[in-house]
């Protein structure tokens, strides 16, 4: 999993084993190649979208998304939010790390 932000147009890769990213309203995050990342949004709310998925995802606090396509994920924060992002075999409805 590469995670890059991109809010202010310069890249930056985050190679954690299961980071915490917290957002502004508007910030965004952009995943390449992810499928199997879950993302846990801890507080706020979040907006995803997936490349090869026509379908977008609002995912709440204490909800969880599971990436299920490779390609570029993007994830904008509707309003200061905190997310988690796992690897693993974790239930997309599971916010359990």
């Amino acid at each position: 999993m590469h995670a890059t932000h991109s809010s202010t147009g310069t890249g930056m890769q985050l190679q954690l084993k299961a980071p915490s990213i917290a957002l502004q309203t508007g910030q965004v995050v952009t995943l390449d190649d992810a499928r199997g990342t879950r993302i846990v949004t801890r507080i706020g709310r979040v907006w995803v979208t997936e490349e090869g998925d026509n379908r977008d995802h609002v995912v709440g606090p204490g909800e969880a998304l599971l990436v299920a396509h490779n390609g570029r994920t993007v994830v904008q924060a509707l309003q200061s939010s905190w997310i988690s992002l796992a690897d693993g075999p974790g239930a997309a409805n599971d916010p359990q790390e």
